[in-house]
């Protein structure tokens, strides 16, 4: 039986000190039916030059900097396949990746599917941290779904950057909206479970994804989300349980600073980690991102919900 053709579709924006492990991890795919697009969204570093050498492997288009939902939206504009399987320029893929992928299609309801996200071997331990830091917080807005399910499992939404929709499905509610980033995966999501179709995850599908290496770029990517919360939620309503939960955590901060006797709170979410990570350290970091990405999130959530753009 020949394997349907995949288009894999990745943006890369100053993407020098990732991209090539991204492509090279692409090009060792084990699959016989499959090509890729690499979208420079107008890098000013040394990523058109890397990608220069790959120009006789994979197709790379050039686009002005307009964010990944347009790059994405292009390339699919221009894929021939069936199906289109996307990933992020800081991402590695295992070679059994679109197999994995593949095998999340079990009926025509199906629109997408999704997979694990892994700590590459070479991450530095800020990265790590960060990585146990999204594990613990995954069963909230199922970034990170983990191995709870060792088989296929029906889920609500998969992240972009470890995700496969069929190429109807997704042309025929416009693909991404080119107006966010973050949350276009998310918006995407909920606009093809309205149209009655689901997801399926599987955690054998891995990608080894990079993390931010800095307090500061942490606090700016959980900002970012925030805003995106907030845009989705005048767009929606309330529809995910990653709206609600921060809401509730600001609370508790809130009580604690006017009665410390909500120490307790701090106390027990510390204890859970612990006992999670069995690392005073890896706990100690956790506790300070959390409470760093339940503020940031909610200075983007305040900007999402109060002004227009």
């Amino acid at each position: 039986m020949n394997e349907p053709l995949i288009s894999i579709i990745v943006p890369a924006y100053n993407s020098e000190k990732t991209i090539k492990k991204c492509i090279d991890s692409l090009l060792e795919i084990d699959y016989t039916n499959y090509e890729v697009f690499i979208v420079d969204d107008g890098s000013t570093d040394n990523t058109k030059n890397i990608l220069s050498g790959y120009k006789d492997k994979i197709t790379i288009i050039e686009n002005k900097h307009f964010g990944p939902s347009r790059c994405r939206n292009i390339a699919a504009s221009k894929a021939k396949s069936e199906f289109l399987a996307f990933t992020d320029s800081d991402c590695i893929v295992e070679k059994n990746w679109l197999k994995e992928l593949s095998r999340g299609f079990i009926n025509d309801k199906v629109a997408g599917t999704g997979g694990n996200q892994l700590s590459p071997q070479d991450e530095t331990n800020f990265g790590k941290r960060v990585q146990q830091f999204f594990e613990l917080a995954g069963f909230l807005g199922g970034y990170i779904k983990g191995k709870k399910n060792s088989d296929l499992s029906e889920t609500g939404h998969n992240p972009s950057c470890n995700a496969m929709y069929r190429k109807d499905a997704f042309l025929g509610v416009g693909g991404f909206d080119e107006k966010l980033w973050p949350g276009e995966d998310v918006d995407l999501d909920y606009r093809l479970k309205l149209q009655g179709l689901m997801f399926m995850y599987n955690p054998k599908a891995i990608v080894y994804h990079y993390r931010p290496q800095s307090i500061r770029k942490l606090s700016i990517m959980m900002y970012r989300y925030g805003v995106m919360q907030g845009v989705l939620i005048k767009r929606y309503g309330f529809f995910r349980k990653a709206q609600v939960f921060p809401l509730f955590f600001l609370l508790m901060l809130v009580l604690l600073f006017i009665n410390l006797k909500f120490l307790w709170f701090l106390a027990l979410y510390y204890l859970f980690i612990l006992v999670k990570t069995k690392s005073i350290v890896s706990s100690s970091f956790i506790l300070i991102f959390s409470i760093i990405s339940v503020l940031g999130w909610h200075i983007g959530f305040l900007r999402g919900i109060l002004f227009k753009k």
